[in-house]
């Protein structure tokens, strides 16, 4: 018997019945894929930088709800502008806060200022 997971088998199954032959299907197949990688960086990011949700929508012009579904690739917008305005709230988040914090000698770290060490 094959040691397959039932999930790879029905992923396969779904693929071959839905989408495989079918070029507009593909094609959002791949739409959706590239969204869910770009809203699992975003994830990272933002972690890695000690961002919340609401720090990350203060500095993009976002709301904290949008900033939550492009994250969670349920984002019914547009994904090009929403990126954009990430990638520049990233930016100002670094510039204004990893940057200064990087320069502070430690005895002048607050506790709890995000982005700084603790």
């Amino acid at each position: 018997m094959s040691e397959k997971k039932l999930s790879t088998d029905a992923v396969e199954w779904v693929y071959n019945r839905y989408i495989k032959g079918n070029p507009e299907r593909i094609a959002h197949l791949e739409l959706v894929r590239r969204q869910s990688d770009l809203a699992q960086q975003i994830y990272d990011i933002r972690e890695k930088f000690r961002m919340s949700r609401e720090d990350l929508a203060e500095f993009s012009g976002l709301t904290a709800e949008t900033v939550e579904d492009v994250e969670e690739s349920d984002y019914d917008g547009d994904w090009d502008e929403a990126i954009n305005k990430i990638n520049n709230g990233f930016r100002k988040w670094f510039t204004q806060v990893i940057l200064p914090a990087s320069r502070m000698k430690p005895e002048e770290y607050e506790v709890g200022l995000p982005g700084t060490p603790v």
